[in-house]
């Protein structure tokens, strides 16, 4: 049990962080040690999420097993975090050893009641048992790939041979809780209801940081401020079971939690930030707009809507953009970049 918490800790806390280190320090925002921790989890889970979705959802219509496209996944990860590492090493070792060396970010009184009501958050997540009437389908169809090493060829409820799995398919989170379930030999619905809330607690806020960062830069008690309300209405959210808070605390195992929760507002931020460099550099960095290729693939992994979503949220931008700067480059390059995510809801139209 010991060593199944420590792979899970490793596959949702390490693993982003090590995949996303590349991406934080080639754009250059970083302040502190904490922005560069709460950036590479962040931008390394992102990519996670975008390489996991083609590969499940072109396994799942080859009709391979679970253990095949784990296995396939498995070896994308290893090769991406390894020349992830690599670009890290070599080309940003500098930048890298100057971050450590960076002052660490004095929390202030506000910044302390904000880390009290995380941990509150995270604890009562781990220790509470949340029940949800879908948790019948997607935790059961998570099961079922460690269970029966397939993928959507079983009804859930009844566990019949399932005649038409096309509106799951495009968008199998359960396969993600499933894949983490199999490496680290805990069982599914421990996963989804145990280690799966903290997880996407964890990256909420670290969004929510980024978020602050952007809005308030170096001014620490605003940056406090910020994250303690914005705790605070996360936990008095659940006045109804279509809020966000609600999916955030209640649903969290189910991918429609992290589309509402941390996608969409990343992409927002995303979307944000290329236009604030466009304003003040007349450019923007290539790292930001493969990014949001990447959201946008997270997104649809989330849900079938998400990528629709997405790539609405990626269309608003870039008319904002064209309008104020009159410069048709970028929005042009934005809306390019969010259409990869249109795939999976047009095969869904396609083949339902």
């Amino acid at each position: 049990m010991i060593s199944g918490i420590l792979i899970t800790i490793c596959i949702e806390l390490l693993l982003p962080v090590l995949t996303g280190l590349a991406v934080a320090l080639s754009l250059g925002e970083v302040k502190s040690k904490l922005d560069l921790a709460a950036q590479s989890f962040v931008y390394g889970q992102i990519i996670i999420y975008a390489l996991f979705q083609p590969v499940f959802v072109f396994s799942i219509l080859k009709d391979y097993r679970f253990s095949k496209a784990a296995m396939l996944f498995g070896i994308l990860l290893a090769i991406t975090v390894i020349l992830l590492t690599l670009i890290v090493f070599t080309k940003y070792r500098k930048d890298l050893i100057k971050n450590f060396k960076l002052k660490s970010v004095n929390p202030g009184i506000w910044g302390m009641l904000a880390i009290a009501l995380l941990a509150v958050l995270i604890v009562m997540s781990f220790v509470r048992a949340y029940y949800d009437g879908d948790d019948s389908y997607y935790v059961a169809a998570a099961a079922e790939g460690i269970n029966s090493d397939s993928m959507y060829k079983k009804e859930p409820y009844t566990g019949d041979p399932i005649l038409s799995p096309y509106r799951y398919l495009f968008a199998p989170f359960p396969m993600w809780i499933a894949f983490i379930s199999k490496l680290s030999g805990i069982k599914v619905a421990a996963v989804a209801h145990s280690f799966m809330p903290w997880c996407m607690i964890l990256f909420t806020a670290a969004v929510l940081y980024m978020l602050s960062g952007s809005m308030f830069k170096d001014e620490s008690k605003k940056r406090g401020m910020f994250m303690f309300f914005a705790f605070v209405l996360i936990m008095f959210g659940d006045y109804s079971i279509h809020t966000p808070e609600n999916f955030l605390l209640a649903r969290s195992r189910q991918g429609k939690a992290a589309l509402a929760s941390f996608i969409l507002p990343f992409m927002f931020l995303l979307i944000y930030g290329i236009i604030r460099e466009y304003n003040d550099r007349k450019k923007v960095h290539p790292v930001r707009l493969i990014m949001v290729m990447l959201t946008g693939l997270a997104g649809a992994l989330c849900s079938t809507l998400g990528g629709v979503l997405c790539v609405s949220l990626v269309l608003t931008g870039s008319l904002c953009m064209l309008l104020t700067y009159r410069k048709f480059k970028y929005p042009f390059i934005m809306a390019v970049c969010s259409v990869p995510c249109l795939i999976f809801p047009v095969l869904y139209f396609v083949m339902r």
